[in-house]
């Protein structure tokens, strides 16, 4: 049966990911965009955009997604548990298209879903889509690796621009995939652009693959100055951050993402651990020197 996408609901448009696929999919101009909004939501859209509140109650979502033939999640972790019953309402509403929040790491890769909960989590919102095309509903995961932006900003990738200092971790040589969060608003608009050559799979995507040591050489040309280096281990970083991220501690969970994104047989370079889907779906070329130059800049690409 032959798929077209007209009318796409976004769930979380107003996140730091959620914003950049709002904006890209309205900028298409190929999509009725509506935006799923809590009760206590004060977000205001322009007045081209539909806005439907909902209690999440399974019914309250069934109402909200008649109509639309895809929704897109993108939920932060807090939020990623009430998929499941998303799913079940699009399903029941008739959805044809269901994007779950993926859009990071590898969900394919054991070590990295056992490591942090809520990339098991993911793991199993995906098992529940795949029991659910039976019954009509497609859907497309988005692997986007590291959200560039994001984690420079917030030292995620071992970089602090305030200061102008690096952690380097097992010597700052091995690769990893990096997408610009303008990459993934394309990736999701490629998506919706083409159904039928999208549905029922996991799609890796990058703005670029890069080590640590070529981002901070690139970060000193910026900036004109020699940053100060300290080296460690990502082995060090889970170590350290195991027992912060059980007790609660965000210090923890930026470790964890660093041994996730960094370490060894995580599958977090797409180049390798993965097929690229950048030029199935059509993406454009992106580059750490342009990326890094409008993050120091304030800018998005």
């Amino acid at each position: 049966m032959t798929q077209t996408i007209r009318t796409v609901m976004i769930i979380g448009a107003n996140g730091n990911i959620g914003s950049s696929i709002f904006k890209a999919i309205v900028e298409s101009g190929k999509f009725k965009v509506s935006v799923l909004s809590r009760l206590e939501s004060t977000t205001t859209y322009t007045a081209d955009i539909t806005v439907i509140k909902s209690d999440y109650s399974e019914e309250s979502l069934v109402d909200a997604f008649k109509g639309q033939d895809a929704v897109v999640s993108a939920l932060g972790a807090a939020g990623l548990a009430e998929e499941f019953k998303i799913i079940d309402a699009c399903v029941r509403a008739g959805v044809k298209r269901f994007l779950p929040s993926e859009f990071s790491s590898n969900p394919q890769n054991a070590k990295a879903a056992a490591l942090i909960p809520v990339f098991d989590l993911k793991v199993r919102v995906n098992e529940y889509l795949k029991a659910q095309e039976s019954k009509g509903l497609t859907w497309t995961a988005v692997v986007a690796g590291v959200a560039f932006e994001t984690a420079l900003q917030l030292g995620i990738l071992g970089f602090n621009i305030k200061t102008k200092e690096a952690l380097i971790l097992d010597c700052g040589n091995r690769p990893f995939s990096i997408s610009n969060l303008s990459q993934i608003g394309n990736a999701v608009v490629a998506v919706l652009s083409k159904p039928e050559e999208t549905a029922n799979q996991f799609l890796y995507v990058h703005s670029f693959t890069v080590s640590q040591n070529e981002i901070l050489a690139e970060l000193e040309n910026v900036t004109g100055e020699k940053w100060k280096v300290t080296e460690s281990t990502t082995e060090a970083a889970r170590t350290e951050g195991e027992p912060l991220f059980a007790e609660g501690d965000f210090a923890g969970l930026l470790l964890l993402l660093k041994a996730i994104f960094m370490g060894e047989g995580y599958g977090s370079n797409f180049t390798k651990d993965a097929v690229l889907a950048n030029e199935k779906l059509g993406l454009p070329s992106q580059d750490l020197a342009s990326s890094v130059a409008a993050v120091l800049a304030g800018i998005s690409l």
